[in-house]
């Protein structure tokens, strides 16, 4: 039954959504090189917006599978919906062996398997570190390899944004390896050729494109969660926004999200970064720093909060339920609760996995969730509204790359990736 449903899906999806992205402007076409291309095929994309799987399956050859998170499967009719169009589900950041097994089921039944190797949507403008092992599954599903960029989706629908811009994405499409090449080549060379196909600026991409305006209304709503740093007096989690203005409370440093996602400044104060990416570049680099200095203390510093949070659990896919009430705190080498809520009282952030925030409007935007060492998922709801659940994410990406590093003996990479 669920099967039938699906191929239903399926076919009205293909016929309904090229004219619905057409008629509204959401799809531009760019490169698309496909002559000769059939099922099955690896596809591997950047990743900017809600609807990027459906704008990248409407033009590819042959029944596809996304990846997608497992946060979509835990309502019981998103569930049913997204398995039935043949969607996996697999849990951000985190090693997930049911969800590689469903890949190899799908090319083994001739059905491309298509994801999106940042492990979740881009948070300022340019392609997040890819998780780790990309090349590695490539190789295990060995069939040819094939590359999709997306240009401007990040303008016209932002992560952190409550309400979406009008304009369309630019889809390009090519062969990137040939099952042959695959074959012949070592896990982490598949991966840098994947990382080199998929990195993109949407910042650099649009001054290649003058004509280019992302309209909308109320464009700085949400933009607190991710420029959580204010460049001027360097207060945290500061930034009040209303319309498309963002306004520190604490020494008045505002501007505005233009309609090309530039930052303008306003009521003649200077600009510090003239857009999110510059910003966010910066932020990353203070938070790495401060992460270095926080594991300079002893065991169990305090680094953040502790902040009123609701507590809520699951299993992969599984409708998230409310155990509680309670204070979190992140700590040097553990995130601690307060509460008395049944659940344990500390994760170590050594053994914790697929801590992720979420894009999801509302409240979420002030949530974030990790896998315990039991494969438990506990998910907390922040209930200071101007708390950067996008600073605790990379916060806890440094701190535990370091811990990892230093467990190993290794030196840490220049480029700290939050899938770790």
């Amino acid at each position: 039954m669920k099967k039938a449903i699906g191929s239903v899906l399926l076919f009205l999806l293909r016929l309904i959504l090229p004219v619905y992205f057409k008629l509204f402007g959401k799809l531009r076409i760019g490169s698309i090189d496909l002559k000769g291309v059939k099922a099955p095929f690896f596809l591997v994309s950047n990743h900017q917006a809600t609807m990027d799987p459906f704008l990248v399956g409407v033009l590819v050859p042959g029944p596809i599978s996304f990846v997608a998170t497992d946060m979509l499967f835990r309502v019981p009719v998103m569930n049913f919906l997204m398995t039935s169009i043949g969607s996996i589900p697999k849990s951000k950041f985190a090693i997930d062996s049911s969800a590689v097994r469903q890949m190899m089921r799908c090319v083994r039944n001739s059905c491309s398997v298509g994801i999106f190797p940042e492990g979740q949507r881009c948070i300022a403008g340019y392609t997040e570190p890819l998780v780790p092992g990309i090349g590695k599954l490539a190789k295990m599903l060995d069939v040819p390899v094939i590359a999709a960029k997306l240009q401007g989706g990040f303008f016209a629908d932002p992560f952190w944004a409550l309400k979406k811009r009008h304009g369309g994405t630019t889809v390009n499409i090519r062969p990137l390896l040939t099952k042959e090449q695959l074959r012949s080549m070592e896990p982490s060379q598949v991966e840098d050729a994947i990382v080199g196909a998929l990195k993109h600026s949407d910042y650099e991409w649009i001054k290649t494109r003058p004509e280019l305006r992302y309209k909308g209304r109320d464009k700085a709503l949400g933009l607190h969660n991710i420029m959580f740093i204010c460049p001027e007096c360097m207060a945290t989690d500061c930034f009040k926004t209303s319309g498309d203005v963002a306004t520190c409370k604490n020494c008045g440093y505002s501007v505005a999200w233009g309609e090309r996602g530039e930052f303008v400044p306003q009521d003649g104060g200077r600009l510090h970064y003239e857009n999110l990416e510059s910003q966010d570049r910066w932020q990353e680099a203070y938070i790495s720093s401060k992460a270095s200095e926080a594991l300079l203390k002893p065991a169990g510093a305090l680094v953040y909060g502790p902040l009123e949070a609701t507590i809520r659990r699951s299993r992969k896919a599984k409708p998230l339920m409310v155990i509680g009430e309670g204070r979190i705190s992140l700590h040097n080498d553990s995130l601690r609760l307060d509460t008395e809520a049944d659940c344990p009282k500390a994760f170590s952030l050594a053994q914790i996995s697929g801590f992720a925030i979420s894009a999801v409007r509302s409240k979420h935007n002030r949530m974030f969730e990790f896998i315990d060492e039991d494969g438990s998922l506990y998910n907390f709801i922040l209930h200071d509204p101007l708390e950067s659940t996008y600073k605790w994410h990379l916060t806890v990406a440094y701190l535990r790359a370091r811990i990892k590093a230093a467990s190993e003996g290794a030196d840490l990479p220049g480029a700290v990736s939050a899938a770790i």
